[in-house]
């Protein structure tokens, strides 16, 4: 997608709020890489989710997405060797060394985390982690690389005494959640908040009375609108995307904060449990 001639041929179509926007981002392209959100916000003087909104008029799920994919824009213009180069993943071409590779991956999930972190609810959070610890039963849904990540946040919660049902089968997922009660949570785990195996799954629960929250994107999707709570996850992985690397990367920060947040909540027994845990764990390395 042509961000760079869209923001050039919209101007009659944008507000005032979003013509500073696109200004700002048309003059400073060249420096994009060093651009976050909230310091944008601030030098304008609008609101960071007024250019997240701005962002997803122009099509992109994000200002993240927006800002690489016009970094990259700008990059494909100013050098025609990457009319050549094979796209790996995101900004990455095969004509880039390895530690360039390493440079790129590791910008593009250091700005995956600020901005998660800069545009978190905290008083939500706080919520959700009240939620998870009253729950009689927690679920976790996700399928693919969401699925790993759910995977990852079940091990943490049972090593402090929840009870957790995370399974990676989709009809296995969908027998849970329709078995869920008033008192349960689910916790469904889905960046584009558009597959139907969690879409469905989110619906059963929410008809059972159990509690959805959803760890998924800014961008409007089926799942954002069933779900009661929601933690926001931002990835700046464009349409060349060989794996969820910056999205899991954004989805651990939010569960592994989840996590942290429960143990603090009831830090003497869990801290106990993780302890007794580690015990166990290392009784069977000495067998």
């Amino acid at each position: 997608m042509f961000y760079l001639a869209k923001m050039r041929n919209a101007e009659g179509e944008l507000t005032e709020n979003e013509r500073k926007i696109s200004n700002f981002l048309l003059a400073h392209v060249s420096e994009l890489k060093t651009v976050s959100s909230r310091n944008m916000a601030k030098q304008l003087e609008v609101s960071q989710s007024s250019i997240v909104k701005f962002a997803q008029k122009l099509g992109a799920n994000g200002f993240t997405e927006l800002r690489m994919a016009l970094i990259e824009e700008y990059s494909a213009n100013r050098e025609k060797k990457h009319d050549k180069a094979l796209h790996l993943h995101s900004t990455i071409t095969s004509e880039d060394s390895l530690e360039v590779m390493a440079r790129k991956l590791n910008r593009e999930k250091i700005v995956a985390l600020e901005e998660t972190c800069s545009l978190m609810d905290f008083e939500r959070l706080k919520q959700v982690i009240n939620l998870i610890s009253q729950a009689q039963l927690v679920q976790i849904t996700g399928v693919g690389g969401s699925a790993l990540v759910g995977r990852d946040l079940s091990f943490k919660l049972m090593k402090i005494g929840c009870r957790v049902a995370c399974e990676v089968d989709t009809h296995v997922q969908a027998t849970i959640a329709q078995a869920l009660r008033k008192g349960d949570v689910q916790i469904a785990i889905s960046y584009s908040g558009s597959k139907k195996e969690i879409v469905l799954c989110a619906e059963a629960a929410r008809k059972q009375g159990a509690t959805v929250i959803a760890i998924t994107s800014l961008a409007d999707s089926p799942l954002r609108r069933l779900a009661d709570y929601t933690l926001d996850t931002v990835s700046g992985e464009t349409e060349w995307r060989s794996s969820s690397m910056s999205t899991r990367t954004a989805q651990n920060s939010v569960t592994d904060l989840l996590f942290v947040g429960m143990v603090q909540l009831n830090d003497v027994e869990s801290l106990r449990m993780i302890e007794r845990s580690s015990e166990l764990i290392n009784r069977l390395d000495r067998s």
